[in-house]
């Protein structure tokens, strides 16, 4: 296997965990139940629609649109490492800070 193969199966193994209830579970007492959740259905909206999503959208998704602080989201951002999901989520937390 070359590096594409295991970077495309790390990947899939991180989405099959991001969408399952171990993840739920595992962050619902720091951040909630439905912090999890609704960052699980922008995931899915973008696999739906094959198109990798920008980070400051889920942002504003979980932020403006649904009513977390913005700290909590950031923090929630930090813990989950964002970063293992690139492709599918691009950006970095230096854009949530730009305006």
């Amino acid at each position: 296997m070359d590096n594409l193969d295991i970077e495309l199966i790390d990947l899939i193994d991180t989405l099959n965990f991001t969408l399952s209830k171990e993840f739920v579970d595992k962050w619902k007492f720091k951040y909630g139940e439905r912090l999890s959740r609704l960052f699980q259905l922008k995931l899915l909206d973008s696999l739906k629609n094959s198109k990798n999503v920008k980070l400051k959208s889920v942002f504003k998704y979980l932020s403006n649109d649904s009513g977390f602080s913005p700290e909590v989201v950031k923090n929630f951002f930090l813990d989950i490492d964002f970063e293992i999901y690139f492709p599918i989520i691009t950006g970095s937390l230096r854009t949530l800070e730009e305006k």
